[in-house]
């Protein structure tokens, strides 16, 4: 195997997955792949696993994961128990929500705190990438945590022309996303809602085909909001009407501020081999209209799209963190001292 990719394995699995002796690791993924590449990244992270003493298994769910009604149903026992079991749960191009066949999965893996990740495994033999960087990705999201405890309000600018504030009172929350590995790490903040008011500048792209990576050329979505729901849409206009649509979409309409996704990574490498909807750029921040009914618990509604703004300044209480689409590390080191 190539030494690269056991290089970016071992990165993965010790830094990432934080895998010690001893414990049990379980690999599941798809093996049924025409190049093969899922078998070769499963050997990967076997061998890293073994090299750190502890205990891989791979299991192939290339039929299970087929089946036409698989999201109507739970997960086989055996394969259950065995999720529940393990130290560490890795799962490849594969969805808890729809392995577990319970919906709130997918939110509740994201954060990483039962140690069930998701690979970001695409090109995972050509990343250049340290374990330096891959940890201060964990550094960057606990430090933001803390500082959120203690705030107030968050402020997001950016040239483009956003300029939107949201505050941190009571139903507020924010969670690591830390189960999006190695590449990837947010915190995302539910705001507190109806604090939620100014103008967020979409220049990026969206999910839900709203405004797609091959449409950023057009005049961006320039979107007010007062008191945490939209108030005012404009920019290109289709891609106002495809929001509108989107908006109304949603059962109540999915007009609210959902989430503020702070990135916390700053590994180009995420950009280029990940995110299959061309969002979640390292040098940005996403602020999602949605109608999630469960913001104490989830961060995304049954409608939920993010909106990218490129290359934000983010301040809490005043305090710049994220200035131009860069994280200050510096700050970090600096408060914490």
């Amino acid at each position: 195997m190539e030494a690269r990719l056991l290089k970016n394995a071992r990165i993965f699995v010790e830094i990432s997955c934080r895998t010690k002796a001893d414990e049990s690791v379980l690999i599941l993924t798809k093996l049924r792949d025409p190049n093969g590449r899922r078998w070769k990244y499963s050997r990967a992270l076997a061998s890293a696993a073994v090299e750190l003493g502890a205990m891989p298994m791979v299991v192939d769910l290339a039929h299970y994961t087929s089946t036409p009604h698989h999201r109507d149903r739970r997960a086989l026992s055996p394969l259950k128990a065995a999720i529940e079991s393990a130290d560490v749960v890795i799962a490849d191009s594969l969805n808890y929500a729809d392995i577990l066949g319970d919906p709130d999965m997918h939110d509740l893996s994201l954060t990483a705190e039962q140690r069930r990740i998701y690979l970001q495994s695409n090109g995972m033999e050509e990343w250049e990438i340290t374990p330096e960087e891959v940890a201060a990705i964990r550094k960057r999201t606990l430090w933001l945590l803390d500082l959120l405890d203690s705030s107030e309000e968050v402020h997001v600018s950016s040239a483009a022309g956003t300029d939107f504030s949201f505050g941190l009172g009571q139903g507020a929350n924010w969670l690591p996303i830390l189960g999006i590995a190695p590449l990837y790490g947010e915190v995302a903040v539910i705001p507190q809602h109806g604090s939620e008011s100014g103008v967020f500048v979409v220049d990026g792209p969206t999910q839900m085909k709203v405004r797609t990576e091959d449409e950023l050329d057009r005049d961006p979505l320039r979107i007010t909001i007062e008191a945490g729901r939209v108030k005012e849409i404009s920019g290109d206009p289709v891609q106002v009407q495809r929001l509108k649509e989107f908006i109304a979409s949603g059962d109540p309409p999915a007009e609210v501020i959902d989430e503020v996704g702070i990135v916390t990574t700053s590994i180009k490498a995420n950009d280029k081999y990940w995110w299959r909807d061309g969002t979640h750029h390292h040098d940005t921040v996403h602020i999602a209209l949605g109608n999630n009914q469960r913001r104490d618990t989830l961060v995304h509604g049954l409608r939920h799209m993010d909106g990218e703004v490129c290359r934000p300044t983010i301040s809490v209480d005043g305090l710049v963190i994220v200035e131009d689409g860069v994280f200050l590390d510096d700050v970090i080191d600096e408060k914490s001292k």
